[in-house]
């Protein structure tokens, strides 16, 4: 018997409701739906089998119910243990959560019957190093961003691939995408949309104060390096998928390289990158539409 684990954003499930379908769902289909001990007693559903990581280190498959940023985080609990896992789109946008919410049991028996097919997601590592000395090393699924700290001042970021000078950027920060990441924040800022399943990395200027300052593409091999201009006094952050941030000051710098680490990625059924890329832009835009056409009425 498959053992499922379940992790839900108890703000976008209010009153369980996807929770609860999903584990019946599950046990229908002959699985065991695996929770944490509180998850379980507050939806009154599942098997509790004590804490986040205990059901993690006894699950055959993870299933996240929530936005993309609830799974970026599940991703980070269990990308060292390569248990596959699918996403439930609880969310607005959606394009790691790719089960919608309609789908869950026609999901959950395809992944029982074993129709289902893993992706290969490439991960990010990124050591930061301040001050010369103090390390830290992570891991990230989306991106690696260096922006200003709470301050509002111009951060100047020079940018080296491979120890060879690329350019100094002058703007809100700088941001080092995986393939995964290009969909994220990285398009916001004007980078370009890469299939998920390829393995390079994107490096993408923020709002650069310059005329000529494009995105760059490099080797997944290779080692992207941004530093913090020596010669300006000012602070700045560095946070990896929107989750762990540390801050930095003038000289620090980050290294980013393709980690050891992947993501197994549970797809259902054939999708299409390029049609669930124009379907969920397109009906973002759409709905934002809609809604300030709607505000516009009640305020006229």
């Amino acid at each position: 018997m498959k053992k499922i684990g379940i992790i839900t954003n108890v703000d976008k499930d209010i009153g369980f409701t996807y929770t609860q379908l999903l584990a019946d769902s599950i046990k229908r289909h002959g699985g065991s739906p695996m929770m944490t001990d509180m998850l379980s007693e507050a939806s009154g559903a599942g098997l509790p089998c004590g804490s986040e990581q205990d059901m993690i280190d006894s699950c055959d498959y993870l299933v996240c119910l929530g936005g993309d940023g609830t799974f970026l985080k599940a991703a980070r609990k269990i990308y060292m243990k390569q248990i596959p896992i699918m996403g439930i789109n609880l969310g607005n946008l959606g394009f790691l959560t790719e089960v919608e919410k309609n789908n869950i049991d026609t999901a959950v028996e395809q992944l029982l019957e074993g129709k289902y097919e893993t992706e290969k997601r490439m991960m990010l590592e990124a050591v930061v190093v301040r001050k010369g000395k103090d390390t830290i090393t992570d891991v990230a699924l989306n991106d690696v961003v260096i922006t200003r700290g709470a301050v509002s001042r111009v951060l100047h970021v020079k940018a080296y691939i491979n120890d060879v000078f690329v350019d100094t950027f002058p703007g809100d920060g700088l941001i080092i995408a995986s393939p995964t990441g290009s969909t994220a924040y990285s398009l916001s800022a004007g980078g370009p949309i890469v299939e998920p399943d390829t393995e390079l990395m994107i490096m993408t200027p923020i709002c650069p104060h310059i005329l000529y300052s494009r995105p760059f593409i490099t080797k997944s091999d290779s080692v992207v390096k941004a530093v913090i201009a020596e010669e300006f006094d000012y602070s700045a952050m560095v946070s990896l998928d929107g989750r762990e941030g540390y801050e930095l000051s003038n000289g620090d710098s980050v290294e980013v390289r393709k980690s050891g680490h992947s993501i197994n990625l549970i797809r259902i059924g054939k999708l299409n990158f390029f049609n669930i890329l124009r379907t969920k832009i397109y009906f973002r835009g759409e709905s934002l539409k809609k809604d300030e056409i709607q505000q516009t009425c009640q305020n006229s």
